[in-house]
């Protein structure tokens, strides 16, 4: 958000804040949106010819870097900044690579949500044949289980990430769904939990139950998101989604249809919730904590917070990939590396407003905010500051271990029971 001579204006920055797009509002059409696409159509069979060629990373990984990348990944997701000379916009962090390598990046904002673009590589990925990307970016999920399943990305080499062994937080160094991060290495990380519209509720709001009781929140005006809400309700169930089966998904599914018999849910939603949250149509909602983050420290919507729920909240993260078939690797790795360096981490964090899997971010965050204030950009500075303050951006340990990533679905079975049992709820069956 800073401009290579220093801090913005504070008007600037507050133009340019309110012009982007959250993250997250392009993100989450479930596994099963628009492009049809579920785990259950593409994961293989034993011995299954889908699977694409197996190679050890000693032989992926072992040459020199190929001084070229090509990177997919979704919209407003990485720093920006403008030229003063040329007046044009550029990527920072993505420059700072290039001159440090003297690789050429190509970074393009192409994917909308995990089903669609994953339909547009998987047909080369089942050939056999090359997507034209380095670098893809999926959330875990049903996606990311069936590019893991049919060896569609390379197992990457451990010993070649450094700064990754240095800097990686617990939950990217370990995740549950790619023990050791043997696939993937995150990107950036969030939360799923309740925002508030202030100025519409009364009483005070700590639960998931809390969406549920028309004694606190008024006919038609809760949002609940359809991706999250059965794992989010399970976490507030005392239920570990991780281990769950086809009875702890029906103590679910009868929580959910119990809060729409309330009367109080307005919209399922699949990503566009923000839209009526910051329209105040909605009084509360399932949110993601970047999106309320940024209205309310820097999008000029003091009104609405971000709660993490008393029963918990529901962890995602979306993680950096390398497509089998890739031509450059090693740069790839190499950049992939690169993003977990404390002040490159920082400068996305900045943008994007989620939480980093790189540790020491905080710390370059509030550097950040004196040389702000140093400048005289006192407006700029105090929003960095509360940034770098926030327990959700910045969550402890014992805030993070009352959050948990969702089911991982493993075959056709799982899916098509998942699925009956929850899509009718958002359908009204």
């Amino acid at each position: 958000m800073k401009s290579p001579t220093g801090a913005p204006d504070d008007q600037g920055l507050q133009q340019l804040m309110r012009n982007r797009l959250t993250r997250r509002g392009f993100m989450r059409a479930a596994g099963v949106g628009a492009a049809g696409i579920s785990l259950a159509s593409v994961l293989p069979a034993c011995g299954s010819e889908t699977s694409g060629p197996s190679q050890e990373p000693s032989q992926v990984f072992s040459g020199e870097p190929e001084g070229q990348v090509e990177f997919a990944n979704w919209p407003v997701y990485i720093d920006k900044a403008k030229d003063p000379d040329t007046g044009e916009s550029y990527i920072p962090s993505l420059r700072m690579f290039e001159e440090e390598t003297g690789a050429t990046v190509t970074y393009k904002q192409v994917i909308q949500e995990n089903a669609s673009f994953f339909s547009k590589i998987q047909p080369n990925l089942q050939a056999g044949q090359p997507t034209g990307w380095d670098i893809v970016v999926f959330t875990n999920g049903w996606e990311f289980a069936a590019l893991v399943a049919n060896d569609w990305v390379v197992t990457l080499d451990t010993t070649k990430r450094p700064t990754f062994d240095r800097y990686a937080e617990p939950f990217a160094a370990d995740p549950p769904f790619d023990p050791g991060a043997k696939h993937s290495m995150a990107y950036q990380s969030g939360l799923t939990g309740i925002g508030v519209n202030t100025q519409l509720v009364d009483a005070e709001i700590t639960t998931l139950d809390d969406l549920a009781d028309p004694a606190k929140l008024p006919p038609d005006s809760v949002g609940m998101i359809k991706a999250d809400m059965p794992d989010l309700v399970m976490i507030n169930l005392g239920i570990d989604p991780l281990t769950s089966g086809p009875d702890e998904w029906n103590a679910a599914a009868d929580w959910l249809r119990m809060q729409r018999d309330t009367g109080l849910v307005r919209q399922y939603y699949e990503q566009g919730y923000v839209d009526d949250f910051t329209a105040g149509n909605i009084a509360a909602t399932m949110a993601w904590s970047g999106d309320v983050l940024y209205y309310q420290l820097w999008g000029g919507y003091p009104n609405l917070e971000w709660i993490f729920p008393e029963g918990g909240a529901f962890l995602w993260t979306d993680n950096m990939m390398i497509p089998t078939g890739a031509a450059h690797p090693v740069s790839a790795l190499q950049l992939m590396d690169f993003f977990y360096r404390p002040d490159v981490a920082t400068m996305v964090q900045e943008w994007v407003f989620y939480m980093s899997p790189c540790s020491a971010t905080q710390e370059q965050i509030l550097a950040d905010a004196d040389a702000a204030e140093a400048e005289g950009s006192k407006g700029y500075a105090d929003k960095l500051r509360a940034t770098a303050e926030n327990p959700y951006l910045f969550p402890s340990d014992e805030l993070l271990a009352n959050a948990s990533f969702g089911r991982q679905l493993e075959n056709d079975d799982e899916k098509a029971e998942w699925d009956s049992i929850f899509e009718p709820i958002s359908e009204g069956g």
